[in-house]
């Protein structure tokens, strides 16, 4: 007997027109076995670009599909070069956010709470970025941290830099069966110009 779960696994399966016009699914069961194509090729599952189905809702939820949040905490940072080992700090001292790729934390400088009508104006920004798994410079010199809150529920965190245009969000590691952070890309277009625009509205950075 099959157990509930909160999470359900998609499967995607591969249609070619020809068995779609020689084995038309029932309307009455269309779970049904198809008849054999003998001319048909063996196909994979379709799984979307970058991992497996899993891995691109992961993404979404972070990304295009971003949930409503209540409150947003901005920070603006500075951050020494990543592989500079005399600067490392550690997260659990104060005034400093996690840049969880690189396992150390860049400075805070200034901090601001959205609350409101705001972060609706944010999420859209957000979501209206060109995101690109693939994009992004290797490396990462954020100006800005993120924290998009639902309640007291953190629902994310993130570093974000214009100049490699990349930020960091979670993954699962398969293998280790746990979850990691990796970089994910956006194109630096007029989006990206208007998502700073209205971080550097809202908090100024004194470094920019």
């Amino acid at each position: 007997m099959m157990r509930p779960s909160a999470y359900c696994l998609v499967l995607w399966t591969v249609i070619t027109p020809a068995a779609m016009a020689q084995s038309p699914v029932s309307p009455d069961n269309p779970f049904l076995p198809v008849a054999a194509d003998n001319d048909a090729q063996e196909t994979e599952p379709a799984v979307t670009a970058g991992g497996s189905p899993e891995d691109r809702m992961l993404e979404l939820v972070h990304t295009e599909a971003l949930p409503r949040f209540d409150r947003a905490e901005i920070f603006a940072l500075s951050m020494p070069l990543p592989f500079d080992d005399d600067e490392i700090e550690r997260e659990s001292e104060k005034g400093t956010f996690p840049v969880r790729p690189y396992e150390r934390n860049a400075d805070i400088l200034k901090h601001k709470t959205m609350t409101g009508s705001s972060c609706g104006d944010l999420r859209k920004l957000w979501q209206d970025l060109t995101f690109d798994r693939y994009a992004g410079a290797f490396c990462h010199q954020p100006v800005y941290g993120l924290r998009f809150y639902r309640g007291t529920s953190l629902l994310f965190e993130t570093t974000v830099c214009w100049k490699c245009q990349n930020f960091y969000l979670p993954r699962y590691d398969h293998q280790k069966r746990t979850f990691v952070h990796g970089w994910h890309g956006f194109k630096n277009d007029a989006h990206a110009k208007a998502l700073l625009k209205l971080l550097r509205s809202e908090l100024p950075h004194p470094q920019l």
